[in-house]
């Protein structure tokens, strides 16, 4: 995320507004989404048209040693996942709460190990 709360890369893994995402992009920006419902082809098809296609659909099995050089860019920081919060699994109710509250920036992790 840069400064001015633009982002270079989005992925949508909910079918969420696209567009109003979109929006959060940098110039040079790109989002995907593994979500195919009709909103966000016509989001997709829209940007083709209108704009520089920035919104592509994402579908893959990833192997082992892909998920592994994703986790080294996680941990070296090249690649910093935006979380809005951490709720226990125990407090499921409250990562909904939040994610209905609408208005936040980044993920809701449910935590299963306990931590």
């Amino acid at each position: 995320m840069r400064v001015d709360g633009a982002f270079d890369a989005i992925l949508d893994t909910v079918g969420a507004d696209l567009n109003s995402y979109r929006r959060r992009l940098t110039r040079e920006g790109r989002m995907a989404t593994i979500v195919l419902s009709a909103s966000s082809m016509a989001a997709i098809a829209a940007s083709g048209v209108h704009g520089t296609g920035r919104i592509r659909t994402l579908s893959s099995n990833p192997d082992t040693a892909l998920l592994r050089d994703l986790a080294a860019y996680v941990t070296s920081g090249e690649l910093r996942p935006v979380i809005d919060g951490v709720h226990p699994l125990t407090d499921i109710a409250s990562a909904h709460q939040a994610f209905e509250r609408g208005g936040v920036v980044g993920k809701q992790v449910v935590s299963v190990s306990g931590e």
